[in-house]
């Protein structure tokens, strides 16, 4: 027979189910996650220190700021959508050449030093931040894990119980800057909601098109600036046309392409970042 231990799990295995299958964030059309959100940004915030202790985030107050000012913008576009919207996220830019930005469960999203360099507008910036925070918004990073690692090994390291499994997508988060190799149906619906949120909030959504055309152009010229992205975030010509194509459907707006504030932020994160 089981012991009361045994009897806990199976308990809480079966309430995380329940949950996962009756509350959906109104966004993810695909698998649901076994993981609450309560306990995605629990384990968001483990990851997070444990990033900080191997990776060198910049700690310039202006810089954080700035980046985290971008972020909560496009949270409150929205908050009518998902409960995950009005979640603590925390915005973070990392000292890494890599052109790069990655999201990671419970709501922490990643910007390179690299990525900033080759933005050459701020609704480039924008845009790129909007597809990470909808990944978030939408929860591919725990979809993923669910389609991963199952029900059994997922609910065991809700529980703090699985610290093999813990050091595994720590270590892929850090190898690669983020959980594993999003889908092209996750991609799609990153980029859709990037262009609602980013449009949303007054940026010109132009700017996740050509910043993507920027990366296709750089991928022949230096591919090694360009590893992390690419082995995470599948991209074509069609993903781009797809992009276009959503971005026609919108309603004619004054929109924001540019930021008094970009340059600036652009020669801090220069600064602070290695040479």
């Amino acid at each position: 027979m089981p012991n009361i231990r045994q009897v806990v799990q199976i308990a809480f295995v079966t309430t995380l189910v329940l949950s996962a299958g009756c509350a959906g964030t109104g966004i993810n059309k695909g698998d649901f996650s076994i993981i609450s959100i309560d306990e995605e940004w629990a384990l968001g915030d483990s990851l997070s220190r444990d990033i900080a202790k191997e990776m060198r985030l910049l700690d310039d107050p202006s810089v954080n700021a700035y980046v985290d000012r971008i972020g909560q913008m496009l949270l409150l576009q929205a908050r009518n959508d998902t409960p995950v919207a009005s979640k603590p996220w925390h915005f973070h830019v990392v000292d890494d050449k890599e052109v790069n930005a990655f999201n990671i469960p419970g709501g922490h999203v990643y910007v390179n030093s690299g990525l900033v360099s080759k933005a050459d507008r701020y609704d480039e910036l924008v845009l790129i931040m909007a597809h990470e925070v909808s990944h978030g918004l939408a929860r591919h990073g725990v979809e993923n894990l669910s389609k991963q690692y199952g029900i059994a090994v997922l609910a065991s390291l809700v529980l703090g119980n699985n610290p093999s499994v813990y050091k595994e997508i720590l270590a892929n988060i850090l190898a690669g800057g983020a959980i594993m190799r999003f889908s092209r149906d996750a991609e799609r619906e990153a980029d859709q909601l990037g262009i609602r949120y980013g449009y949303a909030a007054g940026v010109d959504p132009e700017g996740m098109v050509s910043f993507f055309r920027k990366l296709l152009e750089l991928r022949q010229s230096q591919p090694g600036v360009l590893d992390q992205f690419f082995s995470s975030h599948p991209l074509t010509e069609d993903r781009i046309r797809d992009a276009e194509a959503e971005i026609a459907q919108l309603p004619p707006k004054t929109l924001q392409a540019t930021d008094p504030g970009f340059a600036d932020f652009q020669k801090r994160v220069a600064a602070a970042a290695t040479p």
